[in-house]
């Protein structure tokens, strides 16, 4: 088991050398993309929220 658990995590240490990680400007851009999507869909799903319920409220 702990041979099984070592070989793990040679393995992933491995793995993780090969990994490309983003420079600190491409995380910072990527990040800004995230929040500014999110914001944009947020306020769709807000209009088309009070739209239907607006919609709702002149049928009941």
């Amino acid at each position: 088991m702990f041979a099984a658990t070592k070989n793990f995590f040679e393995d992933v240490s491995k793995e993780m050398k090969k990994v490309s990680w983003p420079t600190q400007e491409q995380l910072r851009e990527s990040t800004v993309v995230v929040i500014v999507t999110c914001l944009v869909i947020t306020i769709i799903v807000a209009v088309i929220d009070a739209g239907m319920a607006k919609i709702m409220e002149l049928l009941y």
